[in-house]
């Protein structure tokens, strides 16, 4: 009798940790779509089942590594928030900076920089606040990507960051950073890409936002890869917290 009941536990057990584990993927996988709307679940479990097959994680690693890559980059705007506001008395961080095109309550021009530079403001979107990067193209002209109308060019004269935005420069050749600016500037009109989440393991052409745009034109252009964490996704902050940046100025 006892065994019966020490078989019938122990595959209760079992059965509750696979469901346990079966739940907790639904959950990371709902919460990443929420947090990406315009990236359907159909879509991103598409990308997880690729993510299988080329790294030998399970969906369950993958969805939760996704979802903790998203969760840190709420950690640190909470933290950035709180270091700019003691620096800062008047500090405010705008609101959907990148979805509106950049500007939200940002009032301070980024102004020109060298080719290949580029600068990082502490915007927040409405979903997850992982701030925002564009590549001069040249010292008085950007290119970056916006939600909704994608990739654009825009003059640093009037391109509005908020305050604690950085410019800074990439530790490469000028053949680099020429060939990447060039290539960045071709993706002129391409659409915008709500996929932050798995952007790294994404075709390079075709829709994109603000940090695959520049993370992809380095890659492409001088093996350069500016994502500090290697993570899945490539966010605002793993191009400017990337080695092989300096920084040149702080707004």
């Amino acid at each position: 009798m006892k065994k019966v009941v020490t078989f019938v536990l122990a595959g209760f057990l079992v059965g509750s940790t696979q469901f346990s584990v079966q739940a907790s993927t639904i959950s990371y996988a709902d919460q990443i779509v929420s947090m990406q709307p315009g990236v359907t679940a159909e879509e991103l479990a598409e990308q997880v089942e690729e993510l299988v097959l080329s790294t030998g994680m399970s969906e369950e690693e993958i969805y939760e590594a996704m979802y903790k890559e998203i969760e840190n980059q709420n950690e640190m705007a909470a933290l950035e928030a709180k270091q700019l506001s003691e620096e800062y008395e008047d500090y405010s961080a705008s609101e959907d900076a990148e979805i509106q095109g950049g500007g939200g309550s940002a009032l301070y021009i980024v102004g020109p920089s060298s080719r290949g530079d580029f600068y990082y403001t502490p915007s927040a979107t409405a979903y997850v606040n992982h701030g925002h990067v564009g590549l001069y193209y040249s010292s008085n002209v950007i290119v970056e990507s916006i939600y909704p109308s994608g990739v654009r060019s825009i003059s640093a004269n009037v391109r509005k960051v908020d305050k604690g935005a950085v410019v800074k420069s990439i530790s490469t050749t000028l053949n680099n950073k020429n060939n990447a600016t060039s290539w960045a500037y071709s993706q002129i009109g391409q659409p915008y890409s709500l996929n932050f989440a798995n952007n790294r393991n994404t075709g390079h052409n075709g829709a994109k936002n603000c940090s695959k745009l520049i993370w992809s034109a380095f890659k492409l252009n001088g093996n350069l890869d500016l994502d500090v964490d290697k993570g899945f996704g490539v966010y605002p902050r793993d191009v400017r917290d990337a080695p092989q940046t300096q920084l040149k100025r702080k707004i």
